[in-house]
């Protein structure tokens, strides 16, 4: 049986309140390591109660589920599909991946 989110859960869900941040970011707020502050993740995850936007600098982006879709709909304006598809073929694709981890990051 259940009893809800645990304390650093609480303390992920309260830090993602105030947007987007990635895994280390979210550890020094919840005060754990890490592993334990992924774990927290993919579990909140799995309950839908945080999304994944991608990964940045830094690694994964975690958001709450409605800071995520409105960060992609910014993402789908500014970078649509068919913009990547030139960069990738006039930059090369590993720009075109340098460049969309930059983009997340400024999301």
């Amino acid at each position: 049986m259940s009893r809800g989110p645990g304390r650093l859960q609480r303390r992920i869900l309260a830090a993602l309140a105030g947007g987007l941040l990635d895994a280390p970011t979210l550890t020094l707020h919840a005060g754990a390591s890490v592993g334990s502050t992924r774990r927290a993740l993919r579990s909140l995850q799995a309950h839908g109660q945080v999304a994944c936007l991608g990964y940045g600098a830094r690694g994964k982006r975690w958001g709450l589920p409605e800071d995520v879709a409105a960060a992609r709909q910014t993402w789908a304006q500014v970078w649509n599909e068919d913009r990547q598809g030139v960069t990738a073929q006039v930059m090369g694709r590993r720009f075109a991946s340098s460049f969309r981890r930059l983009l997340l990051e400024a999301l």
